[in-house]
């Protein structure tokens, strides 16, 4: 006997579902039969997948690494279907955009709707991945557009740097530094801080800051996202320094924002597949990208009261036509 695709579809269903009876309900079979088709599944493979416990199937490790795989199979399966319902529907182009996690909260999901309604025959997907998990994407190709805080290395991948302004200090609504318009490093002294994590590129930067100015922070937490962060400030668990694009962003949880006294640019980058199936649609959707960086850019010098004039860069104002290299 040998496998067949109806084994696999059965032992996904019972894995995805987590009981024989939800399996046998979304495959719109019998219990019986998804019970019998398991066990043959197993006789084809040569070891257990379940391990019965009471009236309920256990998964074994076993089970657990090989629907790993097959998981993997279906959401290429899934992903072809959606692709067929777009082109049911319509659907001239799809992009694929793979992001930091505080884009995907902050910069994207307003972009991605104005970019939807003047576009009504596109279609989005977004990925909101870590740095490791993301790379492996990009690396093969996964994705249409990246945004990100680093440089990429990757073969067939265009690339464009946007200056979204300064990082800038987040505190509580009615902190003791709200009176102050720009702080400088000893404003930090002793105070609660929220770190991010340890890996964090301009986290680095920023512990050189205060390290050679003499300041010491005082610990409170550590956070890995922006998100994160800015809830914890509003928490009144401290004070921190981000982005300006999420900061921008966690104004209304009762959060401030206030400029620094030292200098600590802030860029994001934009790395574009070469091989998209859809260029022109792409490049629009990353001169869409680029307008809105500038735009909260400009927004965030506006509340500070600093002359944007200064602050531009030429890749901040640049066509991403032409901005990529």
């Amino acid at each position: 006997m040998t496998i067949s695709p109806r084994h696999v579809e059965i032992f996904h269903a019972v894995m995805s579902s987590g009981s024989v009876t939800q399996a046998a309900i979304a495959l719109r079979t019998s219990q019986p039969t998804v019970s019998r088709e398991l066990k043959e599944f197993e006789r084809c493979l040569g070891f257990t997948l379940f391990a019965r416990k009471g009236r309920s199937l256990v998964p074994t490790e076993a089970a657990v690494s090989l629907h790993g795989e097959v998981r993997r199979s279906f959401i290429g399966l899934e992903e072809i279907e959606r692709t067929a319902e777009a082109i049911r529907a319509n659907a001239s182009a799809h992009i694929k955009i793979v992001c930091m996690p505080a884009y995907s909260t902050t910069l994207l999901p307003p972009l991605c709707q104005d970019f939807l309604r003047k576009n009504e025959t596109i279609r989005l997907s977004l990925y909101a991945l870590g740095n490791a998990v993301a790379a492996t994407g990009i690396s093969a190709h996964h994705y249409d557009l990246c945004m990100v805080e680093a440089d990429l290395g990757f073969a067939g991948w265009e690339s464009a740097s946007i200056s979204a302004g300064e990082q800038v200090c987040i505190i509580p609504k009615g902190h003791s530094l709200a009176g102050k318009k720009a702080l400088s490093p000893s404003d930090f002294e002793g105070r609660d801080f929220i770190y991010f994590s340890a890996d964090d590129m301009y986290r680095r930067s920023l512990d050189n800051i205060f390290r050679e100015h003499g300041v010491m922070r005082r610990l409170r937490m550590e956070a890995s996202t922006a998100a994160s962060v800015c809830s914890l400030v509003s928490q009144g668990v401290g004070v921190s320094i981000i982005n300006p694009i999420s900061a921008m962003h966690c104004l209304h949880l009762g959060v401030e924002m206030r400029r620094l006294s030292f200098s600590i640019p802030y860029t994001v980058r934009l790395h574009k597949n070469q091989n998209a199936s859809n260029p022109a649609v792409l490049n629009d959707f990353a001169e869409s990208c680029v307008a809105s960086i500038v735009s909260i850019r400009q927004k965030v010098e506006e509340i500070l009261g600093r002359d944007i004039a200064t602050q531009g860069t030429r890749a901040a104002n640049a066509k991403v036509g032409t901005s990529f290299a």
